[in-house]
């Protein structure tokens, strides 16, 4: 029997092979967008950077939100997993336990020792090693003196408290483990979701020499390969005095942590005041833009498309101009398109189609595009002065994320390419008729 929208067990199946939210994945897998290849060089000059700069590294890579960041690590992370000439790979997620937007460097640099811990123990398939218990031994007495942490009366147990909750770790040699990597996990997520006043301050200048030391026991593991940690959903803090702390004022920590560090960045925080600081610092971030849209009405359309609706079994349930539409649409904006195609999945269901048609995909824009009702006269004004003029971008940080009004593109000699996002036109086109006949 053919596949179809109208058939919900289908549904489900083809649903289950998209997710926006989570990075797409180098094979196909349930409840996993599939990768698909983007046609630019951004491995390539990833993979130049890292390699030229062994063990001393310092990237940052950026773009905007929903442009595929943490795909193309993922499917480069991936991709190096089997060679030696890199060194050592961690991936560290700080969005795993905790919501990063108001994050400072505690909280990153926590969130970074908990994944290292975990990819130890999975290095040593969980069995001990000396050298790796006398430095977890170590960790754990730094951080019970740093989170005041409070020993029972037999000192069996030691109990900390995070945000107004206690958790306690057993100390007994078969509950060390486990117990380290509970209390990093809750240390990070209390730093990323308490108020400042309520933090923990500064990590202390022992616990980067330990992470030293447990870096150092992987280079040894793993016959002499440098670590390189690969920092992701860095960018999607948004508190502007958190990110300038990690980006910025922290660069001294990262400096001193010993393996090369490859971190996602907010995009906008690479624009305007804090431009020229991070790039003395870190040196000129590395760049994913969106990718390309087709025309409206005619020409073809990029293969990237095509690939994403293969890998979700939809090719024989979406005509092309359908396709075309929520493709213009999305601006080039990968997750965004994801998000498109699950709505029109669903559009078609409950109108009883087979497959995804032109009304399916005018509902879904028509649905996203109220996202743009919301912008305020000062943000219509930018967006129309930036239309006009092409200046005026570093002021604009909150029409670089969503809902998207502006689109960064890869630039054309010297000369970077702006444009207003597709969705954002309409709201654009009434506020200047609404000016025009003499309204505000």
């Amino acid at each position: 029997m053919a596949t179809t929208l109208k058939n919900l067990q289908d549904l489900r199946t083809i649903l289950g092979q998209l997710d926006a939210e989570r990075p797409a994945g180098t094979k196909p897998l349930t409840g996993q967008t599939t990768y698909a290849e983007r046609g630019d060089n951004f491995g390539r000059r990833l993979h130049l950077e890292i390699t030229s700069r062994q063990r001393r590294a310092r990237i940052l890579v950026t773009g905007q939100i929903g442009v595929g960041k943490s795909s193309e690590l993922l499917h480069y992370f991936d991709e190096q997993l089997g060679t030696r000439d890199l060194g050592f790979k961690i991936f560290c997620d700080l969005e795993k336990e905790e919501q990063p937007e108001h994050c400072g460097t505690t909280g990153v640099l926590l969130a970074v020792f908990r994944d290292c811990w975990g990819t130890s123990r999975v290095l040593t398939n969980q069995k001990p090693d000396n050298k790796l218990c006398q430095i977890r031994d170590e960790v754990l007495n730094r951080l019970v003196d740093w989170l005041k942490g409070q020993y029972s009366s037999d000192r069996s147990q030691v109990v900390f408290r995070f945000g107004g909750m206690d958790f306690p770790m057993f100390l007994a040699p078969a509950n060390r483990d486990a117990g380290l990597a509970l209390i990093l996990g809750k240390a990070a997520q209390h730093e990323a979701v308490s108020q400042p006043s309520d933090r923990f301050g500064l990590a202390p200048d022992g616990l980067i020499n330990l992470l030293n030391k447990l870096l150092g026991w992987f280079s040894e593991r793993t016959g002499d390969r440098a670590p390189v940690l690969f920092v992701d959903h860095v960018d999607k803090i948004r508190n502007s005095a958190a990110a300038e702390e990690v980006l910025v004022k922290a660069t001294p920590h990262w400096n001193r942590v010993s393996a090369s560090i490859v971190m996602t960045a907010p995009y906008e925080s690479t624009l305007g005041e804090l431009r020229n600081s991070i790039e003395s610092k870190w040196g000129r971030p590395l760049m994913l833009y969106p990718v390309e849209v087709p025309d409206l009405e005619a020409g073809p359309i990029p293969a990237i498309y095509e690939r994403i609706i293969k890998g979700a079994q939809l090719t024989h349930l979406i005509d092309e101009s359908s396709l075309r539409l929520l493709a213009y649409y999305s601006g080039g904006i990968l997750r965004l398109f994801v998000q498109f195609l699950i709505q029109a999945c669903k559009e078609a269901h409950f109108a009883g189609r087979d497959a995804i048609g032109r009304g399916d995909a005018m509902a879904v824009i028509h649905a996203q595009a109220r996202a743009y009702q919301d912008y305020s006269t000062q943000q219509l004004e930018l967006l129309d002065e930036i239309d006009r003029q092409g200046t005026g971008l570093g002021q604009a940080a909150v029409l670089l994320r969503s809902p998207i009004g502006l689109l960064v593109r890869e630039p054309r000699g010297e000369e970077q390419q702006i444009r207003i996002h597709p969705l954002a036109f309409g709201a654009m086109e009434r506020y200047r008729l609404r000016r025009s006949n003499g309204r505000h």
